[in-house]
């Protein structure tokens, strides 16, 4: 008996350890506080550290506590961590003197979760100049923690882009009236974190507008198969 309700309590134990674990150490999402966000892509720049010390920068996946403290060394290249190292997760910063005998600064803890690029497409569709037709657009991100997207149509000519006003859905029908000829559409969409937009990313094509053909100008008498005119 005695036996048994020594396992049960270890088997509480250890399952309280574990939950307490699993709570503690929290991985940065898009919505966690004081976020740092970042597109793909982008150095992390600091700023000077103060006057004669020097940043020490470490990193964890998860947040530590300062029992646990971080264990991986960043190296830093000219006041920043290189697009190439950065990465989601916590980076711890301190600062130290290069005098000898000084102490190292208390960490300050900075999440930063970095947005993979979006894939911004849209299907071109030629349509007549009385009947526009839709132009699908289509968004893609492998970005499993935020799929909240704004998005926006645009006209452009030569290097100017011009919002076309309304016009925020995937997909976008041109409105009449509209000219014949090549028009060039532009679609950029970014992530809505938080009710802000992050890292654009843009589709552009160009469609044609098929003007009406001419009207015809057929007269009695010269189409084949009428009743020709006769005398009684």
């Amino acid at each position: 008996m005695n036996n048994s309700i020594t396992k049960t309590i270890l088997a509480a134990i250890f399952f309280l350890i574990c939950t307490f674990s699993s709570v503690s150490a929290q991985v940065v999402l898009p919505t966690t506080s004081g976020v740092n966000l970042f597109c793909e892509g982008s150095d992390l720049t600091l700023p000077p550290p103060p006057d004669g010390a020097n940043w020490i920068v470490k990193y964890s996946e998860t947040s530590t506590t300062s029992t646990t403290p971080p264990s991986i060394g960043v190296t830093l290249v000219s006041g920043k961590i290189p697009a190439a190292d950065l990465k989601t997760g916590y980076y711890y910063l301190s600062s130290k003197s290069a005098a000898q005998g000084s102490c190292e600064s208390e960490l300050q803890e900075i999440p930063v979760y970095v947005l993979k690029p979006l894939v911004v497409t849209f299907t071109p569709a030629n349509f007549c100049l009385e009947s526009p037709l839709a132009q699908i657009g289509n968004v893609s991100s492998i970005d499993v923690n935020t799929q909240a997207f704004a998005y926006q149509w645009y006209t452009v000519d030569g290097t100017v882009e011009t919002a076309i006003s309304g016009e925020n859905q995937i997909s976008y029908t041109p409105a009449l009236p509209i000219t014949a000829g090549p028009k060039k559409y532009r679609l950029k969409a970014g992530y809505v974190i938080n009710g802000n937009k992050y890292c654009p990313q843009d589709a552009t094509e160009t469609i044609t507008v098929t003007p009406k053909p001419v009207k015809p100008t057929i007269t009695p008498g010269i189409i084949n198969g009428t009743a020709p005119a006769v005398t009684f």
